[in-house]
């Protein structure tokens, strides 16, 4: 985000704006005659719930539903039930509210039983102030919950009126401050009443996405640090510290956790877009005894933590790092002879898996939020990597949420009404247009039409709403192609609307085949004359056919004679939009700027994710594979020179987030262009295998998973080519010997 922008109160005709609720038959957590209840009165800090049930003898089965808004923590008879993290799964709930389905069976006795709820603000009750306003969430109420318990096929008990409440040892929780735990809090009286109350609105649905869930532990390396001990997990990660350590009464901890440290080896944890003096801190008091906590409704983006107060180094086991992952299966294995290739594949896993918490999120540490635009230009190498398939189409559910009776669109998802206006990093159609892009590419990547029904609607007023604020027959935007070299605080100098009219183009063009799904000829209609327009008017205004290139007024001059833009060409060739005889020309030009400037890229994220694609399309894959292993700035290779061991959300070293994946997309290129493997047409059903094209790679091996079952693809240059073909799909095997084959083991 950048500095400049600024940060305003709640928009009111934003905030009153309920999204619709999908009809869809009684959920079985509502069929149970369940209630959601709250506190009596306001909690001082995350409060605990608690219902008893009287059973005859063990069950055979038994679930629990359960949703608590903000997070919930469940307890069954004293025992954690932990089969997820950081749940419900964040959403805005005059929507929908995602409910967890919980295996207790091993938990449950004859007699009495006790069921416990501790409920974490989350984003639903936050009262953090920050930037994006989730303090002023139209949303926020109460703490509140409603469950169900069921054993062998009868349900025993809900909540309702009949269950009581206390305060718990979680004193406060914050998703961006952090949390404080007081263990002399634990045990405290739960027998206050609690309050029947109306839920948010919200349809009640099973979560069916994958959960988030901890990961291995990982011991800390610790040195003294200025304010106590400093801990190095070796790796950034997002995820949590857990603690098993013995504490004098009322001796009190401080852990602050960062990515990075200054020049002085310190700690850096600060962030301007939370208006506190408090960031990613947990807090600890004693009780006289031993203190084990696993924190439960907050989450850090962190390599290093600082301990303040222990008085001595943390022991073995007391203090460890514990990563918070969605459990979402990989789409892919790669390995080649080029250990850089390898290496950049390798961060950009961690780097996405550490941002992916029940949504895509733009960083772990600093803002935790689902910006559209970064995953709209690394969607292919999102699915790449990971099956993304249940996630996705959940997260279609938040963007849709945000959509407004104008049909504009919102550009993080979820949102508490930020983000729509300027001075809100928006409008960006290169942001929001993500909505026709992944309905496509579910129909196509995943075969799951489904998506494209169901908010068919959603996004053909979106694309309404693009076409009706066109200006001179262009589209604008706040942002363009984002954190390119040289410009630090976000938008680069060229004109945008370029990259806008150029994201509206493609976009209507995926409107038209959405609408050619649905059976909507109007729409498909009215969509294909409105891009013919708009790519007329972006050559018109923008195509300098003296000097064979794409130009705007606010180029800056540089070296090469009136200044040149990478990204203001790149999206012209990529999106079909330069006309035939100019075509040959364009390309030239990106290849010559490249060359000039060293062999080096000069883009932000949008011509970060079509470079090398263009140039090895072209046929200089010889030139895509020189940016691609540079090692000076800019370029991944000088990151991981610095010691990178995720991908950076700037160029240069002094990057605020060190775990971003909108700068990654390199890695798509070594998955489709390196590996040689590639979509022909919207799915599956045909493969282009194109082994070699990269200079200097001898050796490639790829495992790319697929609806219709493994693609496997391995070749050594000058050697055989080994091919995997699953049922249904069709390959077309370039290089030396062309082929086409169908399925089944190839030896070439």
């Amino acid at each position: 985000m950048p500095d400049n922008f600024s940060f305003q109160n709640a928009d009111p005709e934003v905030a009153d704006a309920v999204p619709g609720v999908l009809e869809r038959e009684i959920s079985p957590l509502e069929a149970t005659g369940a209630h959601w209840i709250a506190p009596s009165r306001a909690p001082e800090g995350a409060p605990v719930l608690r219902g008893t049930v009287e059973l005859p003898g063990r069950p055979g089965r038994a679930e629990l539903l359960v949703a608590g808004l903000g997070l919930h923590a469940v307890r069954v008879n004293g025992t954690s039930v932990a089969q997820g993290a950081l749940e419900p799964a964040i959403s805005d709930p005059r929507r929908v509210v995602w409910y967890s389905r919980l295996d207790v069976t091993d938990l449950l006795g004859t007699g009495t039983n006790t069921v416990e709820v501790t409920l974490g603000a989350g984003f639903y009750a936050m009262t953090t102030p920050d930037a994006w306003r989730w303090e002023q969430a139209p949303w926020r109420g109460p703490r509140m919950v409603i469950a169900a318990l069921a054993a062998d096929g009868a349900t025993v008990a809900v909540s309702g009126a009949d269950w009581r409440w206390g305060e718990g040892p979680v004193r406060f929780d914050s998703m961006y401050e952090g949390q404080s735990y007081d263990a002399r809090m634990a045990g405290a009286p739960l027998d206050s009443p609690v309050t029947v109350t109306e839920g948010p609105g919200g349809r009640l649905d099973e979560r069916r996405h994958e959960p988030v869930a901890p990961g291995e532990p990982i011991a800390l390396a610790w040195r003294p640090c200025a304010h106590g001990w400093l801990g190095d997990a070796g790796r950034v990660i997002a995820g949590v510290a857990r603690y098993d350590l013995d504490l004098a009464e009322g001796q009190r901890l401080r852990i602050r956790f960062g990515e990075t440290l200054d020049a002085a080896g310190e700690l850096v944890c600060s962030n301007e877009h939370v208006y506190t003096g408090r960031f990613q801190t947990d807090e600890i008091v004693g009780a006289g005894g031993p203190v084990h906590w696993f924190p439960q409704f907050a989450y850090q983006g962190f390599r290093y933590l600082e301990v303040e107060g222990l008085g001595r180094r943390p022991g073995p086991g007391e203090i460890v790092a514990v990563p918070l992952e969605q459990q979402v299966d990989p789409a892919s294995a790669f390995d080649c002879d080029v250990p850089l290739f390898n290496d950049l594949v390798e961060l950009t896993r961690r780097t996405v898996l550490n941002n992916l918490h029940h949504i895509p999120t733009d960083t772990p540490c600093y803002e935790k939020n689902g910006w559209t635009g970064d995953v709209l230009v690394s969607l292919d190498t999102l699915t790449g990597l990971f099956d993304l398939h249940r996630l996705l189409v959940k997260w279609i559910e938040d963007i849709v949420s945000t959509q407004l009776p104008d049909g504009s669109l919102s550009v993080i998802a979820p949102s508490s009404g930020w983000g729509y206006r300027d001075g809100e990093c928006a409008p960006a159609p290169e942001w929001t247009c993500v909505l026709p892009a992944l309905l496509v590419h579910l129909a196509g990547v995943y075969g799951d039409p489904q998506p494209a029904r169901e908010h068919w609607g959603a996004c053909r007023a979106y694309l309404d709403h693009e076409l009706s604020r066109l200006h001179d027959g262009l589209a604008g935007s706040e942002l363009g192609d984002y954190l390119a070299p040289g410009y630090p605080l976000g938008p680069p100098p060229e004109d945008s609307r370029l990259s806008a009219s150029c994201f509206l183009f493609r976009a209507l063009g995926q409107g038209v085949e959405l609408a050619a799904m649905n059976g909507d000829d109007d729409a498909a209609r009215r969509f294909r004359g409105a891009a013919a327009r708009l790519r007329g008017r972006i050559n018109e205004t923008f195509l300098d056919r003296h000097d064979g290139c794409y130009r705007t007024a606010s180029d800056p001059p540089d070296e090469r004679n009136g200044g040149y833009r990478q990204t203001s060409n790149l999206m012209p060739v990529a999106f079909g939009i330069v006309p035939d005889q100019d075509r040959e020309q364009v390309v030239a030009t990106i290849i010559d700027d490249v060359v000039a400037r060293g062999h080096h890229l000069n883009t932000g994220h949008i011509g970060t994710s079509l470079l090398l694609n263009v140039l090895t399309d072209a046929g200089r894959a010889d030139e895509a594979c020189t940016v691609a292993t540079g090692t000076d700035e800019p370029s991944w290779g000088h990151w991981l020179q610095l010691g990178a061991t995720s991908m950076w959300e700037r160029w240069d070293d002094g990057a605020r987030s060190h775990d971003h994946f909108f700068l990654a997309t390199v890695t798509d290129w070594i998955l489709t262009r390196v590996a040689g493997v590639q979509r022909i047409g919207g799915d599956w059903s045909r493969v282009r295998v194109a082994p070699g094209l990269a200079p200097g790679v001898n050796r490639a091996a790829s495992t790319r998973r697929t609806p219709l079952g493994d693609l496997v693809v391995e070749w050594e240059r000058g050697g055989p080519v080994h091919l995997v073909v699953p049922q249904g799909m069709t390959c077309e095997l370039g290089g030396e010997n062309p082929a086409t084959l169908g399925p089944g083991d190839h030896r070439l």
